[in-house]
């Protein structure tokens, strides 16, 4: 199936760094904003606000990611919860195989892949809420299904060969913009997990930090220095040409996204979320904008 959109994400300018030294400098690594723009866009953008303010906290914690650590025998007990029966191949630098008839298991630095050797059955996909329901299932009799698990989703339906993919990511923080932690299940026809990827670290809370007052994030998004992911549909315009226009905002959240250089310490921190529409110069038709803006500055202190 063709795809519709192009979505893209950039910033419109660097945004500078804050001057001065403090704890957060020392204590959190730059937030991982979106900077993919493989269609080349440039945005020349005048950008006005018609929502409230008013519902934004001014505080928020930052959660640490704990990354779980594997031996020869956390491994052997993994690969028997996936009913793999072979012997644990210790690769060095904390990375290890077990391969088996019944599949693979493979592990490194952050991440659990596990591989079926099953036959694929022939016969239809799962309806989204019954995948998610069956991935859970699955999760929960080989007893990897973490404590603090959320729901899940349909993140992709695939027509050929038949494939839906499944996330769950954990309970909070709420609006998780990146992709870390999360399991990822992979089922074809019914139902059958054929991969499962996880990417899961247990989160604890530092400390709680006072946010940039929302204002002036907002400023960050009208001076065109925040980080933008727009979904561009097709036709709108040539890839690597400038889209110029009006977005107009009208609501403002909190996500999280991550911080800091995997194997190192990394940590969830808090990023303003704003939504709202564009319209290209020319056009009657608008579609999605979103702008990120870092919550946390050089200058702000935990709090708590």
């Amino acid at each position: 199936m063709a795809a519709s959109s192009s979505q893209v994400a950039t910033a419109q300018d660097t945004t500078p760094e804050p001057p001065g030294d403090s704890e957060v400098t020392t204590q959190l690594p730059a937030a991982d904003l979106p900077n993919m723009n493989e269609q080349g866009y440039l945005f020349e953008l005048e950008s006005s606000w018609t929502g409230s303010f008013d519902s934004v906290p001014g505080e928020a914690p930052v959660y640490q990611l704990n990354v779980p650590v594997h031996d020869l025998t956390s491994v052997e007990q993994m690969a028997s919860r996936l009913g793999i029966d072979g012997e644990v191949e210790d690769q060095g630098s904390a990375t290890f195989q077990v391969e088996g008839e019944s599949g693979t298991l493979f592990i490194t630095g952050g991440l659990e892949q596990y591989t079926s050797a099953a036959e694929i059955p022939e016969g239809d996909l799962p309806e989204d809420d019954q995948a998610v329901a069956f991935a859970r299932e699955w999760l929960r009799q080989t007893q990897l299904l973490p404590a603090d698990a959320g729901e899940g989703s349909v993140i992709a339906r695939v027509e050929e060969p038949a494939r839906i993919i499944v996330s769950i990511e954990p309970l909070r923080p709420e609006n998780l913009l990146s992709q870390y932690p999360s399991i990822t299940v992979i089922m074809g026809p019914d139902a059958l997990v054929l991969e499962a990827s996880f990417r899961w670290s247990t989160l604890s809370t530092t400390d709680t930090y006072s946010l940039r007052p929302v204002d002036t994030a907002w400023t960050e998004v009208a001076e065109k220095r925040s980080y933008l992911q727009v979904d561009v549909p097709e036709g709108v315009a040539e890839p690597g040409t400038t889209i110029a226009g009006q977005s107009v905002y009208d609501s403002v959240s909190i996500g999280y996204t991550t911080s800091g250089i995997p194997g190192e310490t990394q940590f969830l921190q808090p990023v303003y979320v704003f939504s709202g529409s564009v319209t290209p110069e020319g056009s009657d038709t608008s579609f999605p904008i979103t702008a990120y803006v870092p919550a946390l500055v050089n200058s702000q202190q935990p709090v708590g």
